[in-house]
């Protein structure tokens, strides 16, 4: 493992800081919290002794982690497909890339289907704006998350962007260990899942020769990740409203950690995952002579192609597309006349709650339902 000490800040712990750093968490105030949020309905001390067994990052997330993301999708999911994996090989290290609909759901589910598959699992990014609780950032890096830093100077901005992306290629191109990352800076509350070029040209800093090259060698996978239910909706709603009609969304206090445990504990209806293709082929077919901003489009084309034409549409997305389009019938379709009035019914109690216009609200909803398959049908 890349144990360099430039990357200590930002890499997860490795197996010899587990027993100090599990130790701590178990000692701290935030411990019950902890462990009823992951494991709800197991008895507290069962748990405690669990953790006390262990001895490495492996048998943390085989012992603890998958068992818990399994116990939450029993819970609060309708189930959990894949597909694409066909496309994979175990002997080899990827960097995937996803679109981002939820914190800490997105990495455990793609982590949890390779794991499956005999992968080791991938080495996770989280931005630190999500791990200022001290508990929630020890955790997350036992769980072989490395950390992105917000809210930088544009000086601080590059010399981070730079370790960054050196941690990323090291991890993949020296260790041989995937890495994920998702294809944007915070989820798409939109749900419209375009890469930002801002990422890819993060991950281009540590090419030390043709970026075309650096690009192919990473190894890139795009993932697409479908939920039928979103657990955040209606503060996504929230915050898109308040974009549009006052210029901007201030985030209240803990609403990142509270926004967590929404998406782990509130239900998701059913869940799809897809591996894509490995788009190392469809980067070397590019011109040799493509600027670095075009090189950079180009890429982030390849990706979205993928992530947005393998997204599995379900249900929620057909029906909200099919409003906003004022078709009167679900003849025909994916969906009943019962779905659509239970669609309706469930936005209409959500908006009946919230504070600002009822129709702008109610778009807002539909819109983000909707986007994935308006997407998708104009791919």
């Amino acid at each position: 493992m890349i144990d360099d000490p430039i990357y200590s800040e930002i890499r997860p712990y490795r197996d010899h800081e587990f027993k100090e750093v599990i130790h701590k968490l178990l000692n701290s105030s935030h411990s019950d919290l902890l462990i009823s949020t992951v494991f709800p309905g197991v008895p507290m001390m069962l748990v405690k002794r669990q953790l006390k067994s262990i001895k490495t990052i492996k048998d943390f997330q085989e012992q603890i982690i998958y068992k818990a993301v399994l116990g939450v999708l029993s819970k609060t999911s309708s189930g959990l497909s894949k597909s694409g994996l066909e496309n994979l090989d175990n002997k080899l290290a990827y960097l995937f890339i996803s679109n981002h609909r939820d914190i800490i759901l997105d990495p455990s589910l793609i982590n949890s289907v390779i794991y499956e598959q005999g992968f080791e699992t991938a080495e996770v990014a989280i931005g630190d704006n999500l791990l200022e609780t001290p508990w929630v950032k020890d955790l997350a890096r036992l769980n072989k998350s490395f950390i992105v830093k917000r809210n930088l100077s544009v000086r601080e901005l590059m010399a981070s962007s730079k370790l960054l992306s050196n941690y990323i290629s090291d991890t993949l191109l020296k260790n041989h260990h995937s890495v994920w990352i998702a294809q944007r800076e915070g989820r798409a509350k939109d749900g419209n899942d375009r890469t930002q070029p801002g990422l890819l040209n993060m991950v281009g800093i540590s090419s030390k020769g043709s970026l075309k090259e650096h690009f192919m060698n990473l190894n890139i996978i795009p993932v697409s990740l479908s939920y039928e239910d979103d657990p955040c909706d209606v503060d996504k709603v929230r915050s898109l409203y308040a974009l549009k009609f006052f210029g901007g969304y201030t985030k209240e206090e803990n609403e990142d950690n509270l926004a967590m445990r929404k998406g782990i504990l509130g239900f998701k209806g059913n869940i799809h995952i897809h591996f894509g293709k490995p788009i190392r082929d469809q980067i070397a077919a590019l011109p040799n002579d493509l600027h670095k901003s075009e090189l950079i489009n180009q890429i982030g084309l390849l990706l979205d192609q993928q992530i947005i034409g393998n997204y599995r549409i379900h249900k929620s997305n057909h029906i909200a597309y099919d409003l906003l389009q004022k078709a009167s019938t679900a003849e025909g379709k994916d969906y009943t006349e019962k779905d659509k009035h239970e669609f309706i019914e469930e936005i209409e109690q959500k908006v009946s709650r919230m504070a600002g216009d009822p129709i702008e609200l109610k778009t807002i909803f539909l819109e983000m339902y909707a986007r994935p398959y308006h997407n998708k049908l104009n791919l």
